[in-house]
């Protein structure tokens, strides 16, 4: 009896131990999934970025960025934007003797090309690397309207908190074939800027 008694301790035993290593083995491959962030040749990205500041240096302050991508190869990204910015009371003009005060609306139309960066660090397995290529249209629309076309580099990595949503960053550096960025209240034909978005593959 004392034998029967040892065996089904053993035998509990040995149950508890393979549920352990089957829970051991689930939380590996739930890790495995979400520790593999999902580029590779035919996934789709939608891009989305924007912001909104009711109350900006001069007046209610938005932009808006909305994109569609396609990975054509495991590491290189082909797709399209298109973004909205405005701003309230940019500045004034004298019209009829009248001075008055106009918003600035901007539009623009890109395609992009990027190439992911295989690299894989101990400690940050989920962040992805990228450089890449922006070449668009823009039309701003203020006291004056102008239009160009802009072109320049971007590099950027992407930080996945799923396999498939990633949180982007990005520093872009563009050039305009007329003074088309306004700085500081300057015209200018270059602009640095540093953008946040999300990422969703799919």
């Amino acid at each position: 009896m004392a034998i029967a008694g040892v065996d089904y301790i053993l035998r509990m035993e040995v149950f508890e131990m393979r549920k352990y290593v089957v829970m051991v083995m689930v939380m590996a491959m739930t890790v495995a999934a979400y520790g593999q962030p999902l580029i590779q040749e035919g996934v789709r990205e939608l891009i989305i970025s924007g912001g909104w500041d009711p109350e900006g240096v001069t007046g209610q302050e938005m932009d808006l960025e909305i994109g569609y991508g396609v990975f054509v190869t495991d590491a290189i990204e082909l797709g399209g934007t298109v973004s909205y910015a405005s701003v309230e009371d940019a500045g004034t003009t004298l019209t009829g003797g009248v001075l008055q005060s106009y918003d600035e609306e901007t539009w623009e139309f890109s395609g992009l090309l990027d190439y992911h960066f295989d690299i894989r660090f101990e400690i940050a397995t989920m962040t992805v690397p990228y450089v890449g290529l922006r070449v668009g249209y823009v039309k701003y629309e203020a006291a004056a309207d102008e239009d160009a076309i802009v072109y320049g580099p971007r590099a950027g990595v992407k930080h996945f908190v799923t396999d498939n949503i990633a949180v982007d960053v990005g520093l872009s550096y563009m050039f305009a074939t007329e003074d088309i960025f306004v700085n500081e209240g300057i015209a200018e034909d270059t602009d640095l800027s540093l953008d946040f978005g999300i990422r969703v593959l799919f």
